[in-house]
Formats: structure tokens, C-alpha cells, sequence
């Protein structure tokens, strides 16, 4: 019995292509992904099916997690993705999911067609390409102002479900960049009804049947608008996001539960992803409706679902992150060792010649070099460790990974590219798309730098960031929270902590472990030698230093203060 001739994403694939005259069939998946395991199992596995698509077409497998460029590129809307392409590597249609006897017929009807009309429907595929770079590349120019803070706040209550929590009526996301909005928002301006959206959509989804009540860990998302009947799959990426967004909302709202559930979370990504070889953790856990239905007993008489053992940038670069919340918020004081060994992992892995990070580590080896996102998150990630620590090597750090950003992704907007020059020539690739949430990971980053370094130039390049994205948050919609999140960070007066002791001591850790418990977006954490003095902390809001204290104890009450004063300062603001 033969199988399908899979190749991967390369020149000589698509070369191939333009001389046999065929399309190519592009098959994106995930390890972690259950329909993709079940095309795998019954279309991909059908002789009739296999013995089509070797005779007829060029067949090109991607695994969504470690080629992010094509996923995002040719993603038709969901896990798997069955995508037919020209030569050129132009989009001549595409879907989901596909049975058998249906895939026959779509087989069929695409090689016929391409074989009778090739050029035209090349000269569709290639206009089609380009409307969509062009409509990018305008949608990176604009202006960010304040009003899309607002826009962002009214498109959530608006999709708001006040049955369930969450957004939309169908299926349910956990929308991590939307809460962290919403709670960051909450706490700069005010407003119950935007905290209460955060709140009640977590306490649906602790309700409801997200959460793996025997292993711990998050599901990605439910496919009732109640939070149940989820699939089971489990991503590092998620639960780290969220986990972050449990420790805000309980540093935020008070709510026990919300720390439990971060606390739970942890214990899942410890216990099920992490390699305490390395200290990193693998990227998902593959879905199992029989396994995660099964109780704790039955359990051990089932063979686990399978990791994906993967090591990649960004998502550990964003445990580490969270990391940090869970050692300032929850005070778990081996939670910053944890985030230490993440960065420094990271930091530390081998760069291509243009100084861009690889997306993932596997079997001892580094690969795909040249994805934006890996760069943004290690770029925050050291940020937030030198607040973290007081350390200025992560300063250093940062500084030198945004060198590389800057010439391998940084485009004229002054927003960046999702991958490198070098990477987009070879794979093939235009460059014209400068996403939503890694470009926001770089603005937080500069603005960050801009308190910790003194330099304002930062700021700026916050504001180029922002500016760039602002004309592309009508297209992202909910998903684009990330940008409305940093503006409001970047237009409101900045709240800085410098504490006054020599990083490293234990002192300076008290302050610093104080301060990470009790900031919120807009605020940031510097450490400066205490010079003979007795360590002490400030709280600066804008040019003014309101409190100075010598407690740590003292410190987080001294900043909810200057919080709630910075909130009724912005309650009474005249409207622009």
C-alpha cells in the first residue's frame, strides 16, 4: 500500500511544481490537534485519496507550531487546513477539514481545472495575493489616539455573552489579551462594568469544563457557549497567557480562586512540559477525548497523550513572564529562579548570522531562525527580568536582541515584519504583515527601557510602533487587544519604582519581589545602588515622587494609593 509522497516547504517542491505543471496540495497541522490526527487516520489513509494526490499533485506537509510563517500565510481558518496552491505559491482555493469521499471530489475538481484554465487561475491567485499585501500594507499607516482605547472597550461589551462570560454566542475562546485589556484598562481608568467582564468570564470558565480537574492544565478553548465540551488539547502558550492573567486578576479583584487556578495551572506545565534537564518546557499535549473523560483511577491504566517535545522561544520566553507574576503576586520566591533559567536558556541559544534567535530547540538542535515573535517575547522576557532582579545585564540583553529586530524585521511603518528578510527570500515569502501582538510585546518593551534606561528615544519608538498598528485594529478585532492594552500604557502617566538598594541583596529582592506583587501595566521596577543609604523604595508618578518608604511591607499599600489616585485623576480628565 502506498503513502502519500509528503515534502516539506521547500524551493525544490513548488520547482517541482512549475515543471510537472501540478498544483500543490498544502496540509497544515498540529501535533496537539485532534481532527488533524483524524484526517490523518481516515482521508489521508484512504487508497483512493493517496493514490489521487501522488498522481496529480505536489503534496507539501507543514506543522503549524514550527513553521508559524506559513501557518499564518495560508491558515483557511482552523486546524487542519487543506490548502491548494500555484507554483508560485499563490492560493487557488481551500478548507478545513475534509472527509474522504468529499476530498475525491475537491481532488478531481482542482487538477481538472488547473489543468484546463492554468493561467487563469494563476492570474486570480496572484491578484488575490496582491489585494491582500496591499490592503496590509495600507492598514500600517496611521495614527494611535486614545479613542481606540475606547473603540477596543466598546467592541467587548458589545460581543460580550452577560450569560456566560466571554465573547461571542458559539464557541468559546479564553481571549487572554482581551482580559489582560480589560483588567489593565480597569485599573487606569476605573469602571466596575469592565472589571466585572473580566471577573465573571473567569469565574464561567472555573464553572464550566475548561480545566482538566485530574492533571490540571487549561483546554484551548470550549466548543459550547457555556465553557464545555472542549477539546482536549493542551498548549504552553495558553496556559502560561492565562495563567498571567489569573495572578492579575487576583492581584486586581482579590479573589482567592483566581490564585488557586494560576497555582494549578503551574502545577500542570511543571508536572506535564517541563524538562528539568533544560528547565524549558515542551509546547502542547495532544488532545484525548478518551484519556481527559477518564477519572484519576482509570487514568493510570491509559497511556498519557503525547508531548510535543519541542522547545520553543516564544512560548517559554512568555512562561517566564509569567514566572514573574507568580513570584511577585503569588510570593513564590523559587518562581523568579524558574524565569532566571527560561531567559537565560534562551538567551544563550545559538543566532543566525543577523543575530535572529531560533523558534525552536528539538534533539539538541536549534531551528527556524528568523520569526518575530521569538525575538519580541525574549526582547520582554529580559526586560522584565532586570525588573525583576535589578540587574542590568537583561537590560544589556534586550538591547542586544533589539539590534537584530530592527535590521532583520523592522519595516518603514515603523511597526516590524513576522519574519526576517533573510527568512522570507528563503522561503520564498513576501513580507508584509506586522502583527498585532508581537509588535505590542516590542512597544511594552520600549516603553519599559525608556524608564529604565532614561532615554526617551524608547518612547518614541513605542509610539512608531503604535501608530503603525493603529490602522490595522479594525481588521484584528478582539484578537488585536494587545494594542489597546500597551496605548493606554504609553498615554497614561508613567508609574516608576526605583528602589534603593544594591541588586542582589536581600534587601533589594524584598523591595523588588513588594513592588512586582502590587504593579499593574503602567508601572515599572528599577533597582539603583543604595550608595550607603538604607535601602529604601520610591514611588514616582510622571515627574512627581509622591512616597517614599523604607518598609517593603509598606510598599505595596503605598502603590495601590498612588494607583487609586492615578485612577481618579483620570476619572475627571476633560474628554479630548
Amino acid at each position: 500500500m502506498a503513502n502519500i509522497e509528503w515534502r516539506s516547504w521547500s524551493k525544490s517542491a513548488f520547482e517541482d511544481a512549475a515543471e510537472s505543471g501540478k498544483p500543490v496540495l498544502l496540509a497544515i497541522g498540529a501535533k496537539w490537534c485532534h481532527w488533524c490526527h483524524v484526517m490523518d487516520e481516515k482521508t489521508y489513509s484512504d487508497q483512493r485519496v493517496v493514490d489521487a494526490i501522488n498522481k496529480s499533485f505536489i503534496p507539501v506537509r507543514v506543522d503549524a507550531d514550527r513553521e508559524p510563517d506559513i501557518n499564518a500565510r495560508y491558515n483557511m481558518g482552523g486546524w487542519p487546513s487543506t490548502v491548494f496552491l500555484t507554483a508560485d505559491r499563490d492560493v487557488i482555493t481551500g478548507t478545513t477539514y475534509v472527509p474522504p469521499d468529499q476530498m475525491l471530489t475537491v481532488l478531481e475538481r482542482v487538477s481538472s481545472a488547473y489543468s484546463e484554465r492554468v493561467e487563469e487561475i494563476k492570474d486570480k491567485a496572484k491578484q488575490a495575493r496582491d489585494d491582500t499585501e496591499a490592503a496590509f500594507r495600507s492598514a500600517g499607516r496611521g495614527t494611535s489616539r486614545a479613542e481606540d482605547v475606547d473603540k477596543a472597550l466598546d467592541l467587548l461589551r458589545s460581543s460580550y455573552d452577560a450569560e456566560h462570560g466571554g465573547f461571542g454566542t458559539s464557541q468559546k475562546f479564553p481571549h487572554p489579551s482581551a482580559l489582560t485589556f480589560l483588567l489593565s484598562v480597569y485599573e487606569s481608568r476605573g469602571g466596575e462594568e469592565d472589571l466585572l467582564m473580566a471577573t465573571d468570564t473567569l469565574d464561567a470558565m472555573l464553572a464550566g469544563e475548561m480545566f482538566d480537574p485530574v492533571e490540571g492544565g487549561m483546554y484551548r478553548f470550549a466548543t459550547c457557549p457555556d465553557w464545555a465540551a472542549p477539546p482536549t488539547e493542551k498548549l504552553l502558550s495558553e496556559n502560561a497567557r492565562m495563567a498571567s492573567v489569573f495572578l492579575d486578576a487576583y492581584r486586581v479583584a482579590g479573589k482567592a480562586e483566581y490564585l488557586q487556578a494560576a497555582r494549578s495551572l503551574f502545577a500542570y506545565m511543571e508536572g506535564n512540559l517541563m524538562d528539568p534537564e533544560t528547565g524549558l518546557f515542551y509546547g502542547s499535549q495532544q488532545a484525548s477525548e478518551q484519556y481527559y473523560s477518564a477519572d484519576a483511577e482509570t487514568r493510570k491504566s491509559l497511556t498519557a497523550p503525547p508531548i510535543d517535545e519541542a522547545f520553543y522561544t516564544d512560548s517559554n520566553a512568555i512562561l517566564a513572564r509569567a514566572y514573574l507574576k507568580l513570584y511577585g503576586i503569588g510570593r513564590v520566591v523559587d518562581a523568579r529562579d524558574k524565569a532566571l533559567r527560561i531567559v537565560s536558556r534562551l538567551n544563550h541559544l545559538g543566532r543566525s548570522d543577523c543575530g535572529t534567535v531560533p523558534h525552536y530547540l528539538e534533539g539538541g538542535a536549534v531551528y527556524a531562525h528568523g520569526i518575530l515573535s521569538d525575538s519580541a517575547e525574549l526582547v520582554l522576557a529580559n526586560v522584565v527580568c532586570a525588573e525583576a532582579t535589578g540587574d542590568d545585564a537583561y537590560v544589556r540583553a534586550a538591547q542586544e536582541l533589539l539590534e537584530s529586530v530592527f535590521d532583520a524585521f523592522g519595516s518603514d511603518s515603523g511597526a516590524f515584519y513576522d519574519v526576517s528578510e533573510a527568512r522570507a527570500e528563503f522561503r520564498g515569502l513576501s513580507r508584509y504583515s506586522t502583527p498585532v501582538e508581537e509588535n505590542a510585546a516590542l512597544a511594552l518593551s520600549f516603553v519599559k527601557l525608556a524608564d529604565l534606561t532614561e532615554d526617551e528615544a524608547y518612547r518614541l519608538s513605542a509610539r512608531r510602533v503604535l501608530d503603525a498598528l493603529a490602522g490595522q485594529f479594525d481588521n484584528y478585532g478582539i484578537m488585536g487587544c494587545s494594542y489597546p492594552t500597551v496605548l493606554e500604557v504609553l498615554n497614561s502617566t508613567p508609574l516608576l519604582v526605583t528602589i534603593h538598594a544594591d541588586p542582589g541583596t536581600e534587601e533589594a529582592d524584598a523591595f523588588i519581589q513588594a513592588s512586582l506583587g502590587a504593579c499593574g501595566a503602567n508601572c515599572t521596577v528599577r533597582t539603583v545602588p543604595a550608595e550607603g543609604e538604607q535601602p529604601a523604595a520610591s514611588v514616582c508618578l510622571g515627574p512627581v515622587c509622591r512616597i517614599r518608604v523604607t518598609d517593603p511591607e509598606e510598599l505595596a499599600q503605598s502603590l495601590s494609593e498612588v494607583t487609586a489616585e492615578s485612577m481618579a485623576e483620570s476619572a475627571f480628565e476633560p474628554e479630548a
